[in-house]
C-alpha cells in the first residue's frame, strides 16, 4: 500500500491536559431540527467515547478516584441524554457528558514511569524528525531548491538544540514543545512542496492496521496545533462558538473510527480518521489561522 508523503508520521504526545483544558470548555450546541436518527447516531458516537475510546480505557485502567468519579458522572448523563425526551435537552447532556470525560482524562494521575514514557517518545519524535528532513531534501533536491532546505535546516537546527538544552536541564515536557514545533514547520514545508500535486513515495505499510496507527498520530498532532495555535484566541466566546462545530465532529469521527478499529476494520477506522483531521483543520482555520489540509 503506498501513502502520499504530504501525511507524516507523529509520536503521540504528551499534551492531553493541555487538551482537556481546551475542549471541555467548548462543547457543541443543541440541534433542535437534528431528526431522530442524526440523534441517534450522535448517541452511538458518544457512547464509543464515553466506554470504549482510549480516553476511556486510560481512566478505567488507571486508580485516580477522582478521575473515576467524572468518569461515572459522564456515563449517567450519557445515559440521560440516550433516553427519551426532549431533542435540544438529550443533545445538552450528550454535550456535557464528554465534556466531563474530558475533566476525567485530565484527573488521571500521572503512572510512575510517565518520566521515562516520556524521554522514548521524545526520542522517537527527533528520530521521526530525522527522517521527515531526510525526505525533504531529496524532495527539495528533485525541485532544483536545495536552498530552501538549507534554510529549513538553519531553523530546524536552532529548534533542536532549543530542545536538548531544555531536555538537558529535565524539562522534557517544554523540549517537546520546541521538538514539534521543528516537526510540524517540516511537515508543513513538505506540504507545500507539490502545491497541489499529488506525490506518491516509496512509504510502504504492511498493514492496514499500520496505515491506521499512522493517521492516529496524524490526528493527535493536530490536536495539539488546535491547543498550540488557538491557546489565546479561544479566550473569545465569539471565536469559541465558530469553531465548537468542528471540534465536536472531529471527535465523534474520532470515536467512530476507534469502534472501527476496535473490530479490526482498519481501513473504515483511517477513513473516519482523516475525516476528524479534516474538521480540526477546518477548526483552526475558522479561528483565522491558515494550515495546509
Amino acid at each position: 500500500m503506498h501513502l502520499q508523503l504530504v501525511k507524516p508520521t507523529f509520536s503521540r504526545t504528551q499534551i492531553m491536559s493541555a487538551l482537556v483544558l481546551l475542549f471541555v470548555s467548548v462543547v457543541a450546541p443543541a440541534a433542535d431540527d437534528q431528526s431522530e436518527d442524526e440523534l441517534a447516531q450522535r448517541v452511538a458516537m458518544v457512547r464509543t467515547l464515553i466506554f470504549e475510546s482510549s480516553a476511556a480505557l486510560k481512566i478505567t485502567a488507571g486508580t485516580d478516584e477522582q478521575a473515576h468519579k467524572k468518569h461515572d458522572q459522564a456515563i449517567a448523563l450519557f445515559e440521560s441524554g440516550a433516553g427519551p425526551g426532549d431533542k435540544g435537552n438529550r443533545e445538552e447532556k450528550l454535550n456535557a457528558a464528554v465534556a466531563m470525560l474530558y475533566e476525567a482524562v485530565a484527573a488521571v494521575s500521572t503512572s510512575d514511569n510517565s518520566d521515562a514514557k516520556d524521554r522514548r517518545d521524545f526520542d522517537n519524535r527527533q528520530r521521526s524528525l530525522e527522517a521527515l528532513l531526510a525526505a525533504h531534501k531529496r524532495i527539495m533536491a528533485e525541485k532544483g531548491t536545495a536552498a530552501r532546505h538549507a534554510a529549513l535546516s538553519d531553523e530546524i537546527e536552532a529548534d533542536n538544540r532549543a530542545a536538548n538544552l531544555l531536555l538537558a536541564d529535565g524539562k522534557v515536557h517544554e523540549a517537546r514543545v520546541f521538538l514539534d514545533r521543528a516537526y510540524e514547520k517540516t511537515k508543513l514545508s513538505v506540504e507545500h512542496s507539490r502545491e497541489g500535486e499529488t506525490l506518491v513515495r516509496e512509504l510502504k505499510f504492511e498493514t492496514a492496521e499500520d496505515e491506521y496507527l499512522y493517521e492516529l498520530d496524524r490526528n493527535d498532532t493536530h490536536r495539539m496545533l488546535l491547543t498550540v495555535l488557538l491557546e489565546e484566541k479561544m479566550k473569545s466566546d465569539r471565536i469559541k462558538e465558530r469553531v465548537v462545530s468542528f471540534i465536536t465532529a472531529a471527535d465523534e469521527f474520532r470515536a467512530t473510527a476507534v469502534h472501527h478499529a476496535d473490530a479490526s476494520r482498519f481501513e473504515d477506522a483511517t477513513a473516519e480518521l482523516e475525516n476528524s483531521t479534516s474538521e480540526l483543520v477546518k477548526a483552526i482555520r475558522s479561528a483565522g489561522v491558515y494550515i495546509p489540509g
